[in-house]
């Protein structure tokens, strides 16, 4: 089976990240032959193309997708990826089209129905896009499930100028309808979401997860990782990823620093915090110490934040199935986060950490102050958390769904 992976990077980002442990479960267990498509190629790579080779493009493409949101006119035309991402594919000759992030400014939607003219497109969702306007996430606005746009969807990211969004919903609408095309949710949460839509419900659609490989993410000797990272062996550690923290609506900066706050007007002693990216606090404290650890990119550094941590932090405002939140439980370690999103599909509240109703500051201090007084909760939480990871998001598991269905699209393509 050849499979055509399209996103907007290869390998950084959420997406990315599924798409690619989705493309190592399919080659490990069922030998597919893959490539990947990238808006931005960054690493180079024998099974991956650029659908814009080359600065004077990426630049001048760049250029015109800044225009045109200013105009309203979101991802409507891309002089260089357009035509590349068609040769390629005609050239590739895949089975089953394997689509995950198309916004970014690289892909314009009116290339679904020619795409699916040469092979069936399985396009995973990786947040609210496809069924909105422009939006990635709406917070709670809930026009999508007319085919509308709410008043301030434009300002939410990928922002627009102009408020054009109930042309671009259309317009998306009678693509999809042109297209041959099966959707998968990775969460429960966005396929009930899928099921509401106008765009989608009348489309094919699927719930399965992100993979992992937890034969690879594994807990680390917690005191080897400590002493690496700078940590005391017998520091309290609360983990929490500062990548673009507190410049993103969506990653939750402002509530961190809220429960942060709440948290060290109750301790007593020395709490660590163990910041995985390159922000830092713009604030200090009396009790909590930051530790920075810079950028990571290397899984096995991750790996050992995961471990060295008594608790990950995720107090995310909105998402659909956070990786960090798989890796962490595959790394044995409890999960704090808010109901968002798909997250307590991840952390199971009160078995493998805590559920927090969104905005709920005090809870999420509460709970928090409780974990790090009973490290054998902790402990239980962390054990509890790679089962179930495991279980529901192992990628045989999430390996064989992907295979079943692109065995089930590409068939009558082969009677």
């Amino acid at each position: 089976m050849k499979v055509l992976f399209i996103n907007k990077y290869e390998n950084s980002g959420g997406a990315a990240i599924a798409a690619q442990r989705i493309a190592e479960g399919l080659a490990e267990y069922y030998h597919t032959h893959n490539h990947f498509l990238a808006g931005v190629h960054r690493v180079s790579g024998v099974n991956v193309t650029s659908t814009r080779p080359g600065v004077v493009r990426n630049v001048i493409e760049r250029g015109i997708n800044v225009l045109s949101n200013r105009l309203g006119l979101q991802y409507l035309y891309f002089p260089f990826s357009t035509g590349s991402i068609l040769r390629h594919t005609q050239y590739f000759q895949p089975d089953v089209i394997s689509l995950h992030n198309i916004h970014g400014g690289y892909f314009d939607a009116a290339l679904l129905p020619r795409l699916s003219a040469i092979a069936p497109i399985v396009w995973t969702l990786h947040d609210m896009w496809a069924i909105t306007g422009n939006a990635a996430h709406t917070f709670g606005d809930t026009s999508w499930k007319n085919a509308r746009v709410g008043k301030q969807e434009h300002k939410h990211a990928p922002k627009m100028g102009l408020p054009t969004g109930n042309f671009l919903i259309k317009r998306k609408q009678k693509l999809y309808k042109a297209s041959n095309l099966t959707i998968v949710s990775p969460s429960e949460w966005l396929y009930r979401m899928t099921t509401e839509s106008p765009l989608t419900k009348d489309k094919p659609l699927y719930h399965i997860p992100n993979p992992i490989d937890t034969n690879y993410f594994q807990p680390q000797d917690k005191l080897q990782a400590r002493q690496e990272l700078g940590l005391p062996a017998d520091a309290a550690v609360i983990t929490f990823v500062s990548e673009r923290l507190f410049q993103s609506e969506f990653k939750g900066g402002k509530d961190l620093l809220t429960i942060l706050q709440l948290i060290d007007e109750q301790l007593d002693s020395t709490v660590h915090l163990l910041m995985i990216g390159r922000d830092e606090l713009p604030v200090s404290f009396k009790h909590l110490q930051p530790v920075y650890t810079g950028y990571v990119k290397d899984t096995v550094k991750m790996m050992k934040c995961y471990s060295a941590s008594d608790i990950f932090f995720y107090p995310t405002r909105a998402d659909n199935l956070p990786n960090v939140l798989i890796e962490a439980g595959s790394c044995e370690t409890a999960c704090i986060t808010f109901d968002v999103g798909g997250c307590k599909e991840i952390v199971l509240d009160q078995q493998t950490g805590y559920v927090i109703a969104p905005g709920d500051h005090k809870q999420f201090a509460r709970q928090t102050l409780s974990l790090l007084r009973n490290p054998a909760l902790c402990e239980q939480f962390g054990k509890a958390a790679r089962a179930h990871v495991i279980r529901h998001f192992g990628m045989p598991v999430v390996a064989q769904q992907y295979y079943e269905l692109f065995q089930s699209v590409i068939q009558p393509k082969n009677n």
